[in-house]
């Protein structure tokens, strides 16, 4: 046994109570974890849902629209969306403001990036003699090439 090992008592000391020093990391011993106990035993349970996930459960369900004489089957939430379009082209403010936040927020406004149809190859060479030198005295290198085709 080292000094260490005399300081702090192996696990027989501790199960039997004897010479337990209670402090940093050693919490007392009947206020420790039980085997097999959680350290939140009334906390969420396995496999229940979180408001997320039932709120996207109930959105993806299924209901029948019926359209003149055809019926066909499409989400909560496309019918959601289809009742406030309808009542923005009828001209209700809110529909029309509830309508714009929602496609600014899913990015509707936004401009598609340019397409990237090629790579060009920029050549960075000193020119001959002396490199030039900028403001702060460092030296600076020269674009010489550039591939426009």
């Amino acid at each position: 046994m080292t000094a260490l090992d005399d300081e702090y008592p192996g696990d027989e000391d501790m199960q039997a109570g004897k010479n337990y020093a209670v402090g940093y990391k050693r919490p007392p011993l009947h206020s420790r974890f039980k085997p097999g106990q959680s350290g939140n035993p009334s906390g969420r349970r396995k496999g229940s849902k979180n408001i997320r996930s039932i709120f996207e459960k109930i959105l993806a369900e299924e209901i029948s629209l019926r359209e003149g004489s055809t019926t066909k089957k499409i989400t909560k939430a496309e019918a959601i969306v289809r009742s406030m379009v309808i009542g923005a082209m009828k001209g209700d403010p809110r529909s029309q403001q509830n309508l714009f936040r929602l496609a600014e927020q899913v990015g509707q406004f936004e401009e598609e990036a340019p397409k990237i149809d090629r790579i060009e190859h920029v050549i960075v060479r000193w020119q001959s003699g002396d490199p030039p030198i900028s403001e702060g005295g460092e030296d600076v290198p020269v674009i010489s090439h550039i591939n426009r085709e």
